[in-house]
């Protein structure tokens, strides 16, 4: 979707099965002015990691422990300024999205990054602070159902900021991809069917609650990346997207008339 001032990029490194604050390795979260956060959990349960025989944790020493401050004798290094305790890590982020109301959080198979993330305050929205987000927007989701292509990460994966920072290029680079799309065609992208079929599932799931979207709804979410106050979203996406401006507007119309259209063919919820 089109980026908005307040969207970071969140990624964690965790202990999948558990789900405490003990299971959270490090955090990294970046947004779109290039602010970062890191922080590596010196309440982590280090044990499991360095000394179980079993598939979670053989795979963390093999691909997350190296890339973590560490000593020379590959121990934790609790002196470095990034290994932090879990309270000061939950002040940190507090005051990270204190100045960032109604951020949006976007993250590549994000549900367990967010559960981390939520868990610095046991998963309790009422002792959150208001700036954490409540959910995520899915990467994977964006790039799946649009058949984008994206590149290969260039700096080493499972490393928290460095996953954060792809996510925003990943997202940057599925914005040029379909802001390119609509310049070239002026319309829907060419792949008709895949976007007849999404538009088509999401009215018919509306028969059950909370899972799909009225037409209305519909239209309004689709094309956020197309809205028509794109320049107060960010005055750099000007410069990053080119001539794709005007064409994104009239797209916007197109795709407004488009899946109206659809849902005509395929009635559900008004």
């Amino acid at each position: 979707m089109l980026p908005a001032p307040n969207d970071i990029y969140a990624d964690c490194e965790f202990i999948r099965h558990d789900m405490s604050t003990r299971g959270l390795i490090s955090v990294g979260i970046t947004d779109r002015a290039g602010h970062d956060y890191y922080a590596v959990n010196a309440d982590m349960d280090e044990q499991y990691i360095l000394h179980s025989t079993d598939e979670t944790a053989v795979w963390l020493r093999q691909h997350v422990w190296p890339l973590l401050p560490l000593t020379t004798d590959h121990a934790l290094d609790r002196a470095h300024p990034d290994v932090k305790t879990t309270d000061r890590i939950r002040q940190e982020i507090a005051a990270y999205y204190a100045s960032r109301t109604g951020a949006r959080m976007w993250a590549y198979f994000g549900a367990g990054d967010l559960i981390r993330i939520h868990g610095l305050w046991d998963h309790d929205w009422g002792r959150m602070p208001d700036g954490v987000p409540y959910r995520h927007r899915e990467l994977a989701d964006l790039i799946e159902d649009f058949r984008l292509t994206v590149p290969a990460q260039q700096t080493p994966a499972h490393h928290a900021l460095n996953d954060a920072h792809y996510n925003r290029l990943m997202h940057d680079v599925a914005l040029s991809e379909l802001a390119a799309v609509a310049a070239i065609n002026d319309g829907p992208r060419q792949d008709h069917a895949a976007l007849v079929e999404l538009v088509t599932n999401c009215l018919a799931r509306s028969t059950t609650p909370g899972r799909g979207r009225t037409t209305a709804e519909l239209i309004k979410v689709m094309p956020d990346w197309l809205a028509a106050d794109i320049d107060a979203h960010e005055p750099g996406l000007a410069a990053l997207h080119g001539n794709a401006l005007l064409a994104r507007r009239r797209y916007e119309q197109n795709l407004t008339e488009w899946i109206n259209t659809v849902a005509g063919q395929n009635p559900g919820p008004q």
